[in-house]
């Protein structure tokens, strides 16, 4: 059995750690004090830290029991190394979608108590609350599921295993405040539940046995007497062993087909659960594939589209590269045709022109007239 000695007296005022969703938190109690964190620490003279909080869970992203070890860890206000409980009671607010985790996570929060507080017993509480109204019979199957993964993560890691303790306020309206919070009643029978279960889990001491088997003589009233008071404490001995809180064989047994039967259970569902996983990735694969292929499909569309641009575009530059070479040509002969022989005429005229000019300039200068 890890943790404390159950065997010996805890000392008053020992310190316990309790972690939690709203229902250790207090929420739906009349006054802190009758949360039943609170009642039970009373009942069993330890001294409360809760650090509870509304909606944790094991798997709550955000909110986990785990970052509540660790803000207790940060808590220096009492010694750690004394810590004789650490209370984990949760899984009313865990998803049924995450079952296939929820073992291991629930067996890693165990572990990390255990070293954050090394002589403390741990007590995995398993879904201390109510069942809200509006919740069917499927939903109440699914949660049970949860459960069983808390109790076979709980029991595999040797901690005190407080089972389904979201039976003992059901939805009795009587003991029902909000949601899963429970009122003081309700509150009342949690704690009760607590104090029975780490009492039970504390043990007795074996009774002594009667070892000095060494006949005194004396008068036969007195040896009568005797005979008397040990085949009392004989029979009292017997009722306590039979009466222990561990149970008779039998009980042990049925017990163990119970786990075993929910241990059956819970792995059909988390390998119902991890099929329709696998099927859901396929499906997407499948949707992911389709989605590539009409990507392929439409890359390959643009690069026909962009090929028969670069075709019309090539086309383009070779019919104007030609209309370039035929627009010189056209230019050329033009010029050759056209220009060049009325350039050369005009020059002969000018030049024409010039002479004459010339001549009567001569003329003129010699005084003779033009």
């Amino acid at each position: 059995m890890s943790g404390i000695n159950q065997t010996r007296a805890i000392p008053a005022g020992t310190p316990a750690v309790w972690c939690g969703d709203s229902v250790t938190q207090g929420t739906g109690a009349s006054a802190t004090a009758k949360r039943y964190s609170t009642l039970a620490s009373g009942e069993l003279n330890l001294t409360e830290h809760n650090y509870a909080k509304t909606n944790a869970g094991y798997l709550i992203d955000g909110n986990t029991i785990s970052m509540q070890l660790d803000a207790a860890n940060a808590d220096a206000g009492y010694p750690h190394d004394q810590v004789g409980y650490v209370f984990l009671m949760a899984g009313l607010t865990d998803s049924y979608e995450s079952l296939a985790n929820m073992r291991q996570t629930v067996a890693d929060t165990i572990a990390k108590a255990k070293r954050l507080f090394p002589v403390a017993r741990i007590v995995v509480g398993v879904g201390p609350g109510c069942i809200p109204d509006a919740t069917d019979a499927e939903a109440i199957a699914r949660q049970g599921h949860v459960l069983t993964a808390i109790t076979l993560a709980g029991t595999s890691a040797d901690a005190l295993v407080i089972h389904n303790m979201r039976a003992i306020c059901g939805s009795d309206h009587d003991m029902h405040a909000t949601g899963i919070n429970p009122n003081d009643e309700g509150m009342r029978l949690l704690a009760q539940a607590v104090v029975t279960s780490v009492d039970a889990d504390k043990g007795e001491p074996l009774d002594t046995p009667v070892t000095d088997l060494t006949r005194v003589y004396s008068s036969p009233g007195a040896d009568w007497a005797s005979r008397q008071v040990n085949a009392q404490r004989k029979r009292e001995a017997s009722k306590k062993e039979a009466n222990r809180p561990t149970g008779t064989e039998l009980t042990q047994l049925t017990s163990k087909l119970d786990e075993l039967t929910q241990a059956q259970g819970l792995q059909q569902v988390i390998l119902q659960q991890q099929q329709e996983q696998l099927a859901e990735q396929q499906r997407m694969l499948k949707e992911q594939q389709d989605q590539f292929a009409a990507q392929q499909k439409q890359l390959k569309s643009v690069q026909d589209q962009q090929a028969s641009m670069l075709s019309t575009l090539q086309s383009q530059q070779t019919q104007l590269g030609q209309m370039q070479s035929n627009l010189e040509n056209s230019i050329r002969s033009y010029i050759n045709t056209n220009l060049v022989p009325t350039l050369n005429a005009n020059f002969a005229k000018v030049d024409d022109r010039f002479d004459t000019l010339e001549a009567r300039v001569g003329k003129l200068e010699q005084g003779t007239p033009a």
